[in-house]
């Protein structure tokens, strides 16, 4: 696994507890939501997931809100965005993409369809391929 480099011996044991736990899940459930902060700048566990949804709303919103829930000032909130991949890339390279400047409604709506989407996927997968001799 990629990322920052572990503080201690202990950490560094936890961390690959952690990630052969969920390969574990991985291997077991056909649905599997792996919550990754910083998935794309560090490309922590990419060889797990098949599709990489990002949760995107407007700078200035994430601005406010981060500002507003964490207590930090808006210019350190920009500081921190700076270090990360741009929007656009994260855009980019995403395979599905959440809306979250809107009402919780509208978000609810969006995560009703992808979620709907997911299941049907992770059914097609574990029915494998079409299997020609099946009766028509």
């Amino acid at each position: 696994m990629s990322g920052p480099a572990p503080h201690t011996a202990e950490e560094a044991t936890q961390r690959e507890l952690l990630w052969a736990s969920v390969r574990l899940l991985v291997m077991l459930l056909a649905l599997v939501f792996v919550v990754v902060p910083l998935l794309l700048e560090t490309g922590a566990c990419m060889d797990l997931v098949q599709r990489v949804l990002v949760v995107d709303c407007d700078e200035a919103e994430q601005v406010r809100r981060v500002a507003e829930s964490r207590g930090f000032a808006p210019e350190d909130v920009r500081r921190i965005m700076a270090t990360q991949l741009p929007r656009a890339e994260r855009l980019r390279r995403a395979d599905d993409v959440l809306h979250n400047d809107g009402s919780i409604e509208a978000l609810r709506g969006q995560v009703e369809q992808l979620h709907a989407r997911y299941v049907a996927l992770a059914r097609q997968a574990a029915a494998g391929p079409a299997d020609s001799r099946s009766p028509q």
